[in-house]
């Protein structure tokens, strides 16, 4: 799939995906994102310009040596159950022997689909449209049963589907995108098959594969985190800045001086400040990622203590 096919499969999806100085960006609620979320772009000084005074935070994955955030990644050519660890070999295997893992039926997808992803976003405390309301749900996954770059699967307990999960192929490189279970059926595992079944059939057709399970969440997830990592998928230092409105600086500057100079402190416990200080330091970040020249990576939390 190309770049333009993806932003095409999102508009006709009621979704609205604007161009600033050459580059796609997303509106969820309060936040701007870079679109796609998982494609690096390049930034500069005229477009961080525009995106601080039009938005209150904008989100925007990058290249730098500076690291400040995790994706998953799973490179290899082989898949198998040996591979894994103990634990994990048994869940899968569990999995494959309870579930029965096929390309849904277009109306399980719609109908258990839209029941399971109601009940995602319940336990995620999370509002999305488009996976939450029939008529937006079915023009969005509609764009991706049929095309011929995604992968679209269903976990069935007999006759019910008990999950789903979507892989696609974007600009060469493959994505896991919307991977629900139902949990009343956890106890079966079915996401673990599903995992395991993708990639075993990309591995079959590609040889060796690229696939990127998403960027680490800010806010924490480490249960999500751990599975990843359970199934093989690398925790892969990456680059991600945050474009703040000058009101929000403003705010968060005092904040930041009371925790980290007056009281010195480097792991800090709150919550909501710890949200701040990653806001803040991916804020910092971009200044010096605009003039950076090749030295070696750094961390962000390294930078943010230079000031």
């Amino acid at each position: 799939m190309k770049l333009n096919d993806f932003i095409g499969i999102h508009r006709e999806s009621n979704y609205t995906i604007k161009k600033i100085d050459d580059y796609y960006f997303i509106n969820r609620g309060l936040i701007n994102y870079s679109f796609p979320q998982l494609i690096e772009i390049p930034i500069n000084n005229r477009l961080i310009n525009t995106l601080k005074w039009r938005y209150l935070i904008s989100v925007i994955k990058t290249k730098s040596r500076i690291k400040n955030n995790y994706e998953y990644i799973l490179k290899s050519d082989s898949y198998e159950l040996d591979d894994f660890r103990k634990r994990t070999r048994t869940t899968i295997r569990k999995s494959l022997k309870c579930c029965v893992f096929k390309t849904p039926l277009f109306k399980d997808l719609l109908h258990a689909g839209l029941k399971i992803n109601r009940q995602t976003l319940k336990l995620q405390k999370r509002r999305d449209e488009f996976l939450s309301k029939l008529e937006h749900w079915e023009k969005y996954i509609s764009q991706f049963y049929n095309n011929e770059d995604s992968i679209i699967l269903g976990a069935y307990f007999g006759k019910k589907m008990i999950g789903y999960a979507i892989a696609y192929k974007l600009e060469g490189k493959h994505y896991f995108h919307l991977q629900h279970i139902d949990r009343d059926y956890s106890t079966y595992y079915p996401m673990s098959g599903l995992m395991y079944t993708i990639v075993n059939r990309l591995i079959k057709e590609n040889g060796t594969i690229e696939i990127s399970d998403g960027i680490e969440s800010f806010n924490p997830l480490p249960t999500l985190n751990r599975f990843k990592t359970y199934m093989r998928f690398n925790r892969v230092p990456i680059s991600r800045v945050y474009v703040l409105h000058p009101m929000l600086i403003v705010i968060f500057k005092p904040i930041l001086f009371f925790y980290l100079r007056i009281l010195g402190k480097r792991n800090v416990r709150n919550q909501w400040v710890r949200k701040i200080i990653t806001l803040y330091q991916g804020h910092r970040m971009i200044s010096k990622i605009i003039s950076e020249t090749s030295t070696p990576p750094i961390s962000a939390n390294e930078y943010i203590y230079q000031e």
